[in-house]
């Protein structure tokens, strides 16, 4: 993969963040939104206290790919401290995968 062929921008403000480092280590969820446009659009959600989720960052990309995840989740990775006991998603092989090379495997 060409850096030139790989538009990937990964949004979390400081707010994303702090709700990241502080819940992040129970459960995060992972979620592809079907349909809302033809680019594609994922998002990554982590549940709070009362198990409710909370946006923690958006991940904008042109590919759905084996390549594209791992880079957006390494950047997520040089900003928060986690380790989730639980990863939910709704895309089990991409998500899941690119996870555990960045992350490892949950618990």
């Amino acid at each position: 993969m060409k850096a030139e062929d790989c538009l990937l921008v990964i949004i979390m403000n400081s707010s994303q963040k702090d709700m990241l480092n502080f819940y992040g280590n129970d459960t995060i969820c992972l979620d592809f939104m079907h349909g809302m446009n033809a680019y594609g659009f994922d998002m990554a959600t982590v549940l709070d206290d009362k198990r409710e989720g909370f946006p923690a960052t958006f991940i904008l990309k042109n590919r759905q790919d084996s390549k594209v995840l791992p880079l957006a989740f390494a950047a997520i990775k040089e900003h928060a401290s986690i380790s989730p006991k639980v990863l939910m998603t709704d895309n089990a092989e991409s998500f899941y995968n690119a996870w555990k090379t960045i992350f490892g495997n949950p618990e």
